[in-house]
């Protein structure tokens, strides 16, 4: 009965009903873009860190410092066998998969749509497992003891910038992994742009493209790491070994982080996906408390507004209100109807302001879209208009317009009817 004459009394005051409604529905559709945009972005970086570095995967690198603009790699920290070693006698650890790079300059030559390239590259031997689950089904890696063509993978970010800059510049078709895939080059060892000749043993050799991945190094081409530490002997004469970097496979999630404390406590630099993940965590959690702030003073406005209003419609309806008292309404019925006025305000408003907000993450969605180069590393969506974020802003909406109207309505309540029927 309350809630049909809320209404009825809202539709009598038209103009500052809908002015009303409006408040609510700027504050709580500003809450709620906001929010969906720290979601999409949350989740996109998130989906991103978990693809490249699953949870159980930690990274293990020499610990290093800078001066200036100069970066030095501590000389207690060297990643070598005996450490590789150490490492995986941890308890816990289930294998370490360590990554070296070629220790003389390299060129890679190769054609694809009938234009031959020649750039100078990194070169990486890294073990199979790195990159067993993101390769083709039937596509083995191998070990390196296999005769040339000899097994690579390339950076799939590498992919993303050829297709962005090299191929709309020179307007050649987009690459794509089964485009690449059984791709032949050629890779000389010992020779670069700077040097062509080579200041030392010049070695062709050839090799296959077998797969993309996001573990492997951006700039490089990446091969089986017994065939990248074979040629470091024979043609830099490289008698020990070292490793750019380890890749630390832990049995079980919950065993992550003691293995990480115990690898750093060995003076290694230790990052790993569940780190990388908390810091966007914490990041998006910074950013959604603030813009919730911003969302929230908006709707505090609105309420003052609402209160205002409310304060101003128990001043016009005083004889209104005084006549209800003399048939029998309560205290509780009059306080009952303007908070109901006020819920319905703050619902008519948070429905509005949602389903606007849905609306304009879809345009700016699509704006950012077309306006943007197209990058790597781009997000399919920026935003993400999830329930929990619809619920949220719906809520405080509606709890914004009651608690404002919470003064007005007990003043309301207290009017003395006989006093104020006599007065009229």
């Amino acid at each position: 009965m309350a809630v049909a004459r809320a209404a009825r009394d809202l539709r009598r005051n038209g103009l500052r009903s809908v002015a009303l409604i409006g408040g609510v529905a700027l504050g709580v559709a500003m809450l709620v873009f906001l929010l969906a945009f720290v979601s999409g972005t949350r989740k996109a970086l998130l989906d991103r860190v978990v693809s490249s570095l699953p949870i159980t995967h930690l990274t293990v690198a020499p610990r290093s410092f800078s001066l200036a603009a100069l970066k030095f790699e501590s000389p207690f920290s060297t990643l070598d066998e005996r450490a590789a070693e150490r490492i995986a006698a941890i308890d816990g650890v289930e294998r370490v998969l360590p990554m070296a790079g070629l220790r003389l300059p390299a060129q890679l030559r190769a054609s694809f749509f009938g234009q031959g390239f020649r750039t100078d590259t990194g070169v990486f031997g890294i073990e199979p497992g790195l990159v067993a689950d993101q390769l083709p089904p039937g596509v083995e890696f191998g070990d390196g003891e296999a005769e040339p063509p000899y097994p690579a993978v390339v950076s799939s970010d590498l992919i993303d910038m050829f297709n962005t800059g090299f191929a709309e510049a020179h307007d050649l078709p987009r690459l794509t992994p089964d485009v690449l895939r059984d791709q032949r080059a050629v890779l000389v060892l010992g020779s670069s742009t700077f040097d062509p000749r080579g200041s030392g043993r010049v070695r062709p050799v050839a090799v296959r493209l077998v797969g993309v991945s996001d573990r492997v190094p951006l700039v490089g081409v990446s091969l089986p790491l017994p065939l990248v530490q074979r040629w470091n002997r024979e043609l830099a004469g490289v008698t020990t070994p070292r490793f750019l970097q380890l890749t630390v496979v832990a049995g079980s999630a919950q065993r992550v982080a003691a293995i990480a404390e115990t690898i750093e406590s060995m003076g290694y630099s230790v990052t790993s996906g569940r780190e990388t993940a908390r810091r966007i965590r914490t990041l998006t959690d910074v950013l959604r408390i603030a813009f919730g702030l911003i969302g929230a003073v908006v709707l505090a406005v609105a309420g003052l507004g609402i209160g205002n209003a409310l304060t101003l419609t128990v001043m016009e309806r005083r004889h209104e209100i005084g006549v209800f008292r003399s048939v029998g309404a309560t205290r509780a019925d009059i306080r009952l109807l303007f908070l109901s006025e006020a819920g319905l305000i703050g619902l008519a408003g948070a429905a509005l302001g949602a389903g606007v907000a849905a609306a304009a993450s879809r345009v700016a969605d699509w704006a950012l879209q077309r306006a943007l180069p197209d990058l790597p590393f781009l997000p399919p969506s920026f935003f993400e208009v999830s329930w929990p974020i619809v619920v949220a802003g719906l809520t405080l909406g509606l709890l914004v317009s009651v608690l404002a109207a919470v003064s007005p309505a007990h003043r309301a309540a207290r009017l003395d009817p006989a006093r104020v029927l006599t007065t009229a």
